[in-house]
């Protein structure tokens, strides 16, 4: 089984590294200038897990699986390295924020996924994976169970990936947009501004193409922001520090309907 990672950030560095920890035939495509790097240098995972790892990085042929972890702006980009390199038997796994991305997707042999981890880029060929969380949910399917089953992480083949990508997105959505907008980690949001957590939550909840129990998730989304470190910060808050390309429309311009969502939203596309 062939399996291709394009994105060498938290996400697809961490488990690009993981997959070919677990002796997977495993390619990392990123950034021409990260490919090379990684390939004479290898790729470092630190943190509560330390270990490095050699990669490859050249794209070659046609893959059983493709895991898409970029941000939402990169879709364009990647569409071609599809085309080429993949056909109708390929799994295409997109492991985004938000669930705008997939009507972009619908051409390949789609199946839908989210993940929960806590990771940066810490260096070009350093990711941190800062706390123990991980939890992976796919859309249930015989190659991706195959693919998991051969290494030691945490996942869920899901029945209901709709719902599931939803709970991460009632989450995320939050929470970027909150730690975004005060300039403030996660943990200070939830200590500080959960009313306006919760008043977040609600809207999205309204808006939600799948009936959800409000209290149940709001209870859920507070306790996980609680047990995050003090200092926890969101990839879309990191990306506005550092004057990067954000995914606020991804995110928040799907919600920005929603009058209480929209305040936040304008002042967010005026960042300073």
């Amino acid at each position: 089984m062939k399996i291709l990672v394009i994105g060498a950030g938290g996400v697809g560095g961490y488990l690009a590294a993981k997959f070919a920890k677990c002796n997977l035939d495993t390619t990392l495509f990123a950034t021409p200038k990260t490919n090379e790097f990684i390939k004479k240098n290898g790729l470092k995972i630190t943190g509560v897990e330390e270990f490095s790892i050699c990669l490859k990085t050249t794209l070659q042929g046609i893959y059983d699986i493709i895991i898409i972890a970029t941000k939402a702006y990169h879709l364009d980009d990647i569409i071609p390295i599809l085309k080429k390199h993949s056909n109708q038997n390929t799994i295409v796994l997109p492991l985004l924020n938000g669930v705008g991305h997939f009507e972009k997707l619908k051409e390949f042999n789609l199946k839908k996924g989210c993940i929960y981890i806590v990771s940066h880029k810490e260096d070009i060929n350093v990711i941190n994976k800062k706390t123990d969380t991980f939890y992976l949910c796919y859309e249930k399917d015989e190659k991706l169970d195959k693919l998991f089953s051969n290494c030691d992480l945490k996942v869920k083949s899901s029945e209901n990936i709709d719902s599931d990508i939803w709970k991460k997105y009632l989450f995320i959505a939050t929470f970027a947009t909150l730690t975004s907008y005060y300039k403030k980690s996660m943990r200070w949001i939830v200590d500080n501004k959960e009313n306006e957590v919760v008043e977040f939550v609600k809207r999205m909840i309204k808006l939600a193409p799948i009936q959800f129990d409000e209290d149940k998730e709001i209870t859920r989304i507070i306790k996980q922001a609680k047990n995050l470190p003090l200092d926890s910060k969101t990839s879309m808050q990191l990306d506005f520090e550092n004057n990067n390309p954000t995914e606020l429309e991804n995110l928040v311009g799907y919600l920005s309907k929603d009058e209480f969502i929209n305040k936040y939203y304008k002042e967010l596309k005026n960042y300073k």
